[in-house]
């Protein structure tokens, strides 16, 4: 009898694990007794790939912090490798994180190393770097892979016209993005009044997003708190986010607030009960544009309770004190639901918020180390960082970066989706149109099929 076959998979931080580990388990309800091991998070361990190294701990921003953490990546990357070449593997399937598995000038990335020292050993690309890309001028994935699964039909048709084999098979996220229970149930539970507005604070995953991203973050919402009567706020930590880091700067910041503005919240809290009974806005009437399941009332009813909220909150005493803020872990996608906008920080959790079908405000700032590369470089980037924009070829949403993404601007922007339910529809729309073009579910099982077969078949060129 033979032995069981064995596949790598290689992913790069929290997004790649996640998806990595979705494949895994795709790969395992076809084939359970095949061995997995290779490099990723906990979503990866989760489900019972062997790991060799913790990818999580790379996440960085900049050069100047990857440098710092380049020897720990050597190191890393070298156990690995003197790992394929003792397993073999039937497959080598690199989830994303182009970096690191195509390599650039100088540095040699894990799918040409294993060409050249693993040659029979097939290699399945899931989900390759720069696949949101429209156009491509070029790419080394025709001989560093034997096949190409991505997420996008522009992508199949751009890498095949550069001699790829490549598949379009959908985005996997429109498996992953599921909330875990109701939003009503899931804001009852923590204490959120659902018919206040909520506005959900997606940080980011590593240290220096929490570092330069979060305080921006909860400066603009004190912005928004001070033009929106009533509004309240969920941070979502990332299950690669440290809770300590997100605590500490939360903590720090009521702290100002309460020294700064006195002990008058209870007060406030008061008038504002008092006057949502006096104007009937309270209660079960509703105030907010959109309902926590996501449902819209007509545009004129939206615009008759907008314009009631807003003569309203105009005699209504400044607020003080805290911000009415929840920190919730590993529930990103049910904060997500029942926020009526969200503001992120640039990447994955963009497209997310796009498939959940909820307005946003993008940012990004980086250290001051990391400015003279960012200004080097910009002239050369993208139109946009926000994957809804980029998807859709033009600015859906709001987006803010570096010197830009300053907490006036950020508020403005909320506090305009949520006084303004005309725009709040005409972006849901939009994002609907986004959401079309992931294609359908089912992604990383179609790519499971994919990496079964070549495994089995064996690399054949």
């Amino acid at each position: 009898m033979s032995e069981p076959l064995s596949i790598a998979i290689v992913t790069g931080e929290a997004s790649g694990d996640r998806v990595g580990a979705q494949l895994g388990e795709e790969i395992r309800a076809l084939r359970p007794d095949w061995r997995l091991f290779g490099v990723g998070g906990k979503h990866m361990e989760r489900v019972g790939v062997e790991l060799l190294a913790d990818s999580s701990r790379f996440g960085v921003v900049g050069v100047a912090q990857g440098l710092s953490l380049l020897p720990k990546i050597i190191a890393a990357t070298a156990g690995f490798k003197r790992e394929l070449l003792r397993r073999k593997p039937a497959l080598l399937i690199p989830v994303d994180a182009g970096a690191f598995n195509l390599g650039f000038p100088g540095i040699e990335g894990l799918c040409p190393w294993t060409r050249k020292h693993l040659p029979q050993t097939p290699i399945l690309y899931y989900f390759p770097p720069g696949s949101w890309r429209r156009v491509l001028k070029r790419t080394t994935l025709a001989q560093n892979a034997d096949m190409v699964s991505t997420p996008f039909p522009w992508s199949e048709t751009e890498l095949t016209r550069l001699g790829v084999n490549a598949r379009f098979v959908g985005h996997p996220l429109l498996d992953l993005v599921q909330p875990v229970e109701p939003a009503a149930a899931f804001a009852d539970r923590l204490g959120i009044e659902t018919e206040h507005p909520i506005v959900a604070l997606l940080p980011g995953s590593r240290p220096a997003e929490i570092e330069y991203i979060l305080p921006t973050q909860l400066r603009a919402a004190e912005i928004i708190r001070r033009r929106v009567p009533g509004v309240q706020f969920v941070i979502a930590l990332a299950t690669t986010t440290s809770k300590a880091a997100i605590l500490k700067k939360v903590t720090e910041y009521q702290a100002m607030l309460k020294n700064r503005q006195g002990a008058g919240s209870e007060q406030i809290a008061q008038k504002l009960r008092e006057w949502e009974d006096a104007t009937g806005i309270g209660g079960n009437s509703g105030i907010v544009p959109v309902s926590p399941g996501g449902a819209f009332a007509a545009p004129e009813e939206l615009a008759r309770r907008q314009k009631a909220w807003i003569q309203k909150a105009s005699g209504l005493p400044e607020p003080e004190g805290e911000l009415p803020l929840v920190m919730v872990e590993d529930r990103t996608y049910d904060a997500m639901a029942v926020s009526d906008v969200v503001v992120a920080a640039s990447g994955t959790a963009t497209l997310e918020a796009a498939i959940l079908g909820k307005p946003m405000v993008i940012l990004y700032k980086m250290s001051q180390w990391n400015r003279p590369q960012y200004w080097l470089v910009r002239k050369s980037l993208p139109p946009f960082i926000g994957l809804p924009n980029l998807l859709a070829g033009k600015r859906i949403v709001p987006e803010f970066v570096q010197d830009d993404a300053t907490p006036d601007a950020i508020a403005e922007s909320v506090i305009d989706y949520l006084l303004e339910p005309d725009r709040m529809l005409r972006t849901r729309a939009d994002l609907d149109e986004v959401r079309a073009l992931l294609g359908t579910p089912g992604g990383a099982a179609r790519t499971a099929q994919m990496a079964v077969e070549l495994a089995e078949r064996g690399r054949t060129a």
